[in-house]
């Protein structure tokens, strides 16, 4: 089993109707493996991620003074936050929207601690309580000249996929999509992208748990 990448405790896979995601069972933060991420949150989202993680500093658990190139902190030995799964230390330390996210630009995954995670829900749940539209919407200038927003193939509309106002081809369409129709171009576009509103469980459509909800709009909010 893969260590914790803040205390190396064991990560303990969580399953649910939401994102699939491993626990640490000593401090209870989250790892993300990067191919779940891009598969659900699509790549357009994950990739703006990375970029802006790419060349940034670790920070350290214990005493929050940046680290760079080091597996431990100098100041109070405290181990550089590590990708449980390329052993890469220090993570590298994202903002979006005032939260803090550690994430490996190699492996493409996300970690987040306790704190960061209440944070991140605290947040999530204030634009949901703002009564956003959860449904996914279809942006109508998609419409103009349908092609893959992965591949770039062009689409027919009647073989295309929808998933957060975006057309996509049955090959590159990520969980969660909806198949093209005339209701979702008629509908106005949501006030936030909906990533990770919902999402395609073994039972249909359901809406998604808290914590995947919370990762689908940090996720959403690196596209607007």
């Amino acid at each position: 089993m893969a260590s914790c990448p803040f205390c190396y405790g064991t990560l303990l896979p969580t399953f649910s109707n939401g994102l699939q995601r491993e626990k640490c069972g000593r401090c209870s933060a989250l790892w993300f493996e990067g191919e779940a991420l891009a598969k659900v949150m699509g790549g357009s989202a994950t990739d703006a991620l990375i970029a802006r993680a790419r060349g940034k500093h670790g920070q350290c658990k214990g005493c929050k003074e940046p680290l760079e190139y080091v597996p431990q902190c100098s100041k109070c030995g405290h181990a550089a936050p590590t990708c449980p799964h390329c052993g890469t230390a220090p993570l590298s330390v994202a903002v979006v929207h005032g939260i803090e996210v550690d994430v490996c630009p190699d492996c493409r995954g996300v970690a987040l601690d306790k704190g960061e995670l209440e944070h991140l829900q605290q947040e999530a749940e204030q634009e949901r309580d703002g009564g956003l539209d959860l449904k996914p919407k279809l942006e109508p200038q998609n419409l103009q000249k349908p092609q893959c927003m992965t591949c770039k193939r062009k689409l027919k509309l009647e073989h295309a996929f929808v998933y957060d106002t975006r057309l996509y081809c049955g090959s590159c369409a990520p969980q969660g999509s909806a198949p093209y129709s005339v209701e979702l171009a008629r509908a106005s576009p949501s006030l936030q992208p909906t990533v990770g509103t919902y999402l395609q469980g073994g039972g249909g459509w359901t809406a998604a748990d808290p914590i995947s909800y919370a990762i689908g709009w940090l996720f959403s909010s690196m596209l607007d």
